[in-house]
């Protein structure tokens, strides 16, 4: 047989022919007379021929993966980003997360497998326990560091004879309005699409609960936060807000997530160790069931100081 010869068409494409083939560009990808390798798909289907009891107990490893995963996210990670992770490493594509956690931000983010993304809007309305740094002296077009800054002011005397009476206004049961840079959804479109664009996006107030809003820390010009609320309550929004209230600009500069019901960051994974277990981590998932939606009593009772100095601090 001829020698194989590579030919360029006068379209661009490579194609294959050998001397003997007729005229013309023969629309192969690989010389004629190699044989095609068979597609892993096949060779799957064969091994289950001949072992299905094999193949049924590899279906069935991946199909009863179901359950809570509490992942310790760092700073510079999407929530989708650990998803993928996740999918990666328990060898699942069913795997989503139980709310959304800002790349900046750092702590808790839960984990959804298998069955248990049924539960996600369950654990979406659990209580959130934060630990938060406000930096006064200046807002930003998405009330954190990431965002332009749209407006400077001289930072406040931070005493707590003028940050009580601020904090007090934030708590209980308020009208939040969310920040411009949000997921929110605008005439069907997020709000930080129309705001990347250049638009006012007027968004309403919602209603939200702040059980928790105490001083950790004082170090001007920044105020360290502990922050208990409900699903929905955008900790941004409450930098910005008390930076108006003390009648200064202020922007959240760090955020950690601590708890999300009953999980709490102090129990979660790493992503290092995520990858160095591999599907070992299949043990660490829990029941997704109303009891992980139950906050430990001492987020509420204990104070702020003692809370994040149990390990639980950024």
């Amino acid at each position: 047989m001829g020698a194989v010869r590579r030919r360029v068409c006068p379209h661009g494409a490579v194609r294959w022919r050998r001397p003997r083939a007729r005229r013309g560009c023969v629309d192969l990808r690989r010389p004629r007379g190699y044989p095609r390798p068979r597609p892993r798909r096949r060779a799957r289907r064969a091994r289950c021929r001949e072992d299905p009891r094999a193949c049924q107990r590899l279906i069935s490893q991946t199909d009863s993966l179901s359950g809570v995963l509490a992942v310790d996210k760092p700073e510079g990670w999407t929530s989708h980003d650990v998803v993928a992770l996740v999918r990666g490493v328990l060898g699942t594509r069913r795997v989503g997360h139980g709310g959304t956690l800002d790349p900046q931000a750092t702590g808790l983010l839960p984990v959804l497998v298998g069955s248990a993304t049924k539960f996600a809007d369950r654990i979406h309305e659990a209580t959130k326990v934060y630990d938060a740094l406000v930096r006064f002296g200046s807002e930003t077009a998405t009330d954190d560091r990431e965002g332009a800054v749209t407006r400077e002011s001289g930072a406040p005397a931070l005493v707590m004879a003028a940050i009580e009476p601020a904090l007090a206004t934030l708590r209980g049961v308020i009208a939040q309005v969310p920040p411009q840079f949000s997921a929110l959804k605008v005439s069907g479109r997020p709000a930080y699409a129309r705001a990347r664009r250049g638009e006012t996006v007027a968004l309403a107030a919602r209603t939200v609960q702040v059980l928790r809003l105490d001083v950790i820390e004082i170090d001007p010009p920044e105020l360290r936060l502990y922050v208990v609320c409900s699903s929905g309550t955008y900790v941004r929004a409450i930098a910005r807000d008390l930076g108006r209230a003390l009648g200064s600009a202020a922007h959240l500069a760090r955020l950690r997530r601590l708890a999300v019901g009953a999980l709490e960051a102090r129990d979660a994974i790493a992503p290092e160790q995520l990858r160095a277990r591999g599907r070992e981590v299949a043990a660490l998932l829990r029941p997704a069931n109303e009891e992980l939606l139950t906050l430990d009593a001492r987020f509420l009772g204990a104070s702020a100081a003692t809370i994040v100095g149990a390990g639980e601090s950024a």
